[in-house]
């Protein structure tokens, strides 16, 4: 496996050469900024070996590093050997940080530039790591260029599994009657629109499901709201007949996922409320700001309490869990005791 990684890497310089970039920075985040992503956007873990869920890969011209906390330590440790990353140990006293560990790699030296997938990277991290970097050495941040793309052949698409409905007999509260609510606590808050791009939330408040994330039931989507209408920016052909119907019913328009930024320079509405810690730099920086509220999105609020049904649905899941469990029990305790039984040993002459 070191070899692979030293094989990327060498792609990776010789195209960081060409792009005139000194480093460049892989984040462990996707465009949805969750925690659990989908293979497409792993670059991280495919740039460096290291299979953690948390963790920064920053490689050089020369020289690399990973930073992860205490979890994973000795696993990077071991899946980093042969390679040309150095492990920092975060939240432990000594590691530098990303911007400090560049200043000391680039100490004396002029015409710095790093690299960073705007797509990725949220906006409030950009702006603070741009900030920290000019402060330190007067070093250039680029936001718009994802070498992987270019380097990473057999790169995963981008899922395009089938979305379902989820029934109301399971949801307990309509889409119409969650965008209400929704553009309800908007006005509270001066704000008329509202581009939702957490992954959970889209699928809660459209009721709508997906298997993009191994083990979480959500989908690849864009949703934007504002006082009048909704728009769910999605590959189409995640879309079923059934979904489209029920979408259409919803009043719920359709665009593909790769126009989200040109509808956003084109929205029209007074004010969109955004969050720099929850959108990515290049979304962020798709509006007019003069259009924008910072605010707080009032979704994870309303998602967090539970109606009649979902709790329901919780003790009936609860239920099936405690049964399977028994079963496995009831299956489990004869095979111990049978290992607990003294094997035959035949008698020595």
């Amino acid at each position: 496996m070191e070899n692979k990684i030293q094989e990327r890497l060498q792609k990776l310089r010789q195209l960081m050469k060409k792009k005139n970039l000194s480093a460049f920075i892989f984040p462990s985040t996707d465009p949805h900024q969750g925690e659990y992503i989908p293979d497409h956007w792993k670059g991280r873990e495919w740039i460096s070996g290291f299979n953690g869920s948390a963790g920064t890969a920053v490689v050089t011209l020369k020289s690399a590093a990973l930073w992860t906390d205490s979890r994973y330590f000795i696993a990077a440790e071991e899946q980093l050997k042969g390679t040309d990353f150095v492990l920092m140990k975060e939240r432990i006293e000594g590691t530098p940080s990303v911007s400090e560990w560049l200043a000391s790699e680039f100490k004396g030296c002029e015409d710095v530039n790093i690299g960073i997938d705007g797509w990725l990277c949220s906006e409030i991290y950009a702006t603070e790591l741009i900030w920290d970097l000019r402060d330190r050495g007067g070093f250039y941040v680029h936001t718009d260029f994802d070498p992987l793309e270019e380097i990473w052949n057999d790169r995963p698409s981008i899922p395009k599994n089938k979305v379902e409905i989820q029934p109301l007999l399971y949801a307990g509260e309509a889409t119409a009657s969650k965008l209400a609510r929704i553009r309800k606590a908007l006005a509270e808050q001066q704000a008329d629109g509202l581009l939702v791009s957490a992954l959970d939330e889209v699928a809660w408040v459209l009721n709508l499901r997906g298997s993009d994330v191994h083990c979480n039931p959500v989908f690849v989507s864009y949703l934007l709201i504002d006082a009048t209408k909704a728009t769910l920016f999605i590959d189409h052909d995640k879309l079923t007949t059934e979904v489209q119907t029920y979408l259409e019913k919803e009043q719920i328009r359709t665009k593909d996922y790769r126009e989200l930024t040109l509808a956003l320079q084109e929205y029209d509405g007074n004010a969109l409320l955004v969050n720099s810690s929850e959108m990515t730099h290049k979304v962020y920086n798709s509006f007019k700001s003069s259009r924008a509220v910072v605010g707080t999105s009032p979704i994870p609020a309303m998602k967090a309490i539970k109606n009649d049904t979902e709790i329901e649905g919780f003790k009936h899941a609860m239920l099936r869990d405690g049964i399977a469990m028994v079963k496995f029990l009831k299956w489990l305790k004869p095979l111990l005791k049978q290992e607990d039984k003294p094997k035959y040993r035949s008698k020595r002459n």
